[in-house]
């Protein structure tokens, strides 16, 4: 089983809710579909979670801070042993994803960030970003044909494609994801991939920082491209 690719395991969480799981090394990367009316208690667990909408509306509830979740719009961030739990109390199912590990971050965290449009600096794309302590979370549009330069980071990275299919090579493997499917960059292993479709595809980028005093921003300007974007197409992306 590849590491690079991590296969999706299935939790019931309860009659209501069932949980998608990627295991990423010491992180999990979970997809929820929360049906309307459904309510994850409040709960608390060693590990720092940080979550978002992919869809639909959800209630969160952060030790007593209570907000509403739009899509793509907000992260909420639980640190370790603080009480969080949600409700869906709308008529529509939410999705939503989830991100749990261990960190080594004190830094003090808000309990919703909000997310703001912005430029990917490598390849010029539409995206969103929010900053926290310990990640940040880059959502980036890529056009038909767009390419994700060969490239490597300070950072783990984990990410979820939202939509259609997107062609990623991380190491010596390479593999065309679909809609729901995640893949996971080690620090400091060349990943990149292209867009061979003719539809804009999503992607939810995680980056775990290496510590928390170390922005990814940074961390790429310290590898920055290893080739160029036509190199990365031909030599390591070829389409099928």
């Amino acid at each position: 089983m590849s590491k690079y690719f991590p296969q999706p395991k299935i939790i019931n969480i309860n009659s209501d809710v069932e949980l998608i799981a990627f295991q990423c090394q010491d992180t999990v990367v979970q997809l929820a579909s929360i049906p309307p009316g459904a309510t994850f208690e409040l709960h608390r667990h060693p590990e720092s979670q940080i979550g978002m909408q992919i869809a639909g509306r959800l209630e969160i509830n952060i030790n007593g801070t209570k907000e509403i979740l739009e899509p793509l719009g907000q992260v909420y961030v639980a640190g370790s042993n603080v009480l969080h739990g949600s409700i869906n109390p709308f008529s529509e199912t939410a999705l939503a994803f989830d991100v749990k590990r261990i960190t080594n971050s004190d830094e003090a965290e808000e309990a919703i960030l909000k997310v703001t449009a912005t430029k990917a600096e490598i390849t010029g794309f539409d995206c969103r970003s929010v900053v926290g302590s310990w990640f940040e979370i880059i959502i980036t549009k890529i056009p038909p044909k767009g390419i994700i330069p060969i490239r490597q980071s300070a950072n783990e990275i984990m990410a979820i494609v939202l939509n259609d299919k997107l062609t990623i090579a991380v190491a010596e493997e390479q593999q065309q994801l679909k809609y729901g499917s995640v893949y996971y960059a080690p620090a400091n292993v060349l990943y990149g991939g292209y867009n061979s479709s003719d539809q804009t595809v999503s992607l939810i980028e995680i980056l775990i920082k290496p510590h928390s005093n170390f922005s990814a921003k940074d961390a790429f300007s310290k590898t920055d491209v290893v080739r160029s974007p036509k190199a990365a197409a031909s030599a390591s992306l070829a389409t099928s």
